[in-house]
């Protein structure tokens, strides 16, 4: 049975799903607060798509509770974030995990992250860590704690209001550090971070940060933008067209809705967006009629194939079909252009026939041992035997290439032969100079939250129990529900041990 939460008494209820009007609710009936129904998306259509896509079927039974508290679902988190401080240099409006809305500091010691990242740093295979906060630049320790992650061999990000990194000194000992950073950037006009953040001067300061970025980082980064709209959602255009000029150190746009909007200090909930609010919005932005969004959890099944290919995790890989969506934006050296607008066909139906064709041969490939070098050929062939054909047939070549077809596709051989990189040859030779991912990221609210999404997740926020030293994991979205009793447990404990 799905079960979702009673936003007035926190219990957890049974809902279902209901489409009225084009658009889909979830309704719950708590047994001491009434029945409620809470939008969670203005598209059904693209919703059910979206199942239907990924081959999806309700499960019967369900092993999540949302009592996170007493869970012993293995959930092999591949992402997983670390609250660091609540302490913060912004007073954003939409803001409950800082210190005023909390009301008590959190700032635990380096032991604390010493013995997290240690266990951490045990499971197999090790997971992406994010410092995640409050603003985890304010600590004067950060560097020390992206270390001790480094050296459990914990590959590790740093989520940033993008403030200090406003700072060129302090941006340029991210960079030496070779920090993955994701910047919050929110769009281009100071009255957004008036309303978002409270101040026009975050706008500046941001500006600052992506410069300071581009001059001194030799990786890309992740830009991270809150959508909602009546808010910043008539300026996207002008925001693809302005990040365009900053593609060499950006390779992720990541884009949140706002669940809610507000006026003062009071919510304003007619106002919502979903995420497929969000899709609509950047696809109106991008001003394109090949442009496509497609669950993240498609990519699941092409992760058998891909084990042979590389040894890396798919990072959103088995999540839900109605979590995050993602598409590809690629540079042409004068803006960016949808996957769709290189290919015959549209991307939707691309990806249908190629899921097809994955669940067909993933019985074979699972049977293969991608360690063994002979079966990881074998599995290389099976693989681009299988999915080639259709892929090539898809392309449009004369979009891609800047020659004819025969011609162009010797002289990147030739350059390769030569031992020249394959980025710079398609550069040079094809109108594919960047490629940026874009992903849509639900951050959920009680009023959304159900356990068939929270089972599949593989993104945790992770804590050390102050009473057990035992290091537990919840589900990122889920994490509303516990952020503020679990951090106050730790502050008090580490309050209380330097009073002793």
């Amino acid at each position: 049975m799905n079960k979702g939460v009673c936003e007035k008494c926190r219990g957890r209820v049974p809902i279902e799903h209901v489409i009225e009007d084009g658009k889909v609710y979830v309704r719950k009936n708590c047994p001491d607060c009434g029945p409620t129904q809470s939008l969670v998306s203005s598209d059904a259509e693209r919703w059910q798509w979206k199942r239907r896509l990924c081959r999806y079927e309700a499960p019967e039974t369900l092993s999540c509770t949302l009592h996170c508290e007493s869970c012993g679902l293995d959930h092999a988190p591949r992402l997983v974030f670390v609250d660091v401080t609540n302490r913060c240099n912004l007073n954003c409006p939409i803001c409950l995990a800082n210190v005023p809305g909390m009301g008590f500091e959190f700032s635990p010691p380096l032991e604390y992250f010493e013995h997290l990242f240690k266990v951490v740093g045990t499971w197999d295979p090790p997971p992406r860590v994010e410092l995640f906060g409050g603003e985890p630049t304010v600590r004067k320790d950060m560097f020390e704690i992206v270390q001790m992650a480094r050296d459990n061999g914990l590959p590790i990000s740093v989520v940033t209001n993008s403030i200090r990194v406003g700072d060129e000194d302090y941006c340029k000992r991210l960079c030496e550090a070779n920090i993955d950073l994701l910047l919050a950037f929110d769009g281009r006009d100071p009255e957004i971070y008036e309303r978002m953040r409270g101040s026009t001067n975050a706008y500046y300061r941001k500006l600052d940060a992506l410069e300071n970025v581009r001059k001194h980082s030799k990786r890309r980064h992740t830009v991270v933008c809150t959508l909602a709209r009546q808010l910043n959602d008539d300026k996207m255009r002008d925001h693809f067209e302005f990040l365009h000029g900053y593609r060499s150190v950006i390779r992720r746009l990541f884009f949140i809705p706002l669940a809610e909007l507000w006026e003062g200090d009071k919510y304003e909930t007619r106002v919502m967006t979903t995420l497929e609010d969000v899709e609509h919005i950047l696809e109106d932005a991008l001003d394109c009629d090949d442009i496509q969004f497609l669950p993240v959890g498609a990519f699941s099944f092409f992760e058998p194939a891909h084990r042979f290919f590389s040894d890396s995790r798919v990072r959103f890989s088995r999540v839900h079909p109605n979590c995050e969506s993602a598409t590809v934006l690629i540079s042409d050296g004068e803006r960016f252009r949808p996957l769709g607008h290189y290919l015959k066909r549209p991307l939707a139906e691309l990806a249908d026939e190629m899921i097809g064709r994955a669940v067909k041969i993933n019985p074979r490939l699972e049977k293969l041992d991608a360690a063994r070098p002979w079966q990881r050929l074998r599995g290389r062939l099976l693989a681009l035997r299988t999915f080639a054909p259709p892929l090539l047939r898809s392309l449009d070549f004369r979009r891609i290439l800047k020659g004819g077809r025969i011609g162009t596709s010797l002289r990147i051989l030739w350059g390769l032969l030569r031992g020249r990189k394959l980025k710079h040859l398609l550069r040079e030779h094809t109108n594919v100079q960047e490629t940026v991912e874009v992903t849509t990221l639900p951050f959920e609210e009680p009023h959304s939250l159900e356990s068939e999404r929270m089972q599949r997740c593989g993104a945790m926020f992770v804590y050390v129990d102050p009473d057990t030293g035992e290091v537990h994991t919840v589900p990122f979205c889920i994490w509303c529900l516990y952020r503020h009793d679990t951090m106050r447990r730790i502050a008090d404990h580490y309050a209380a041990a330097v009073e002793a």
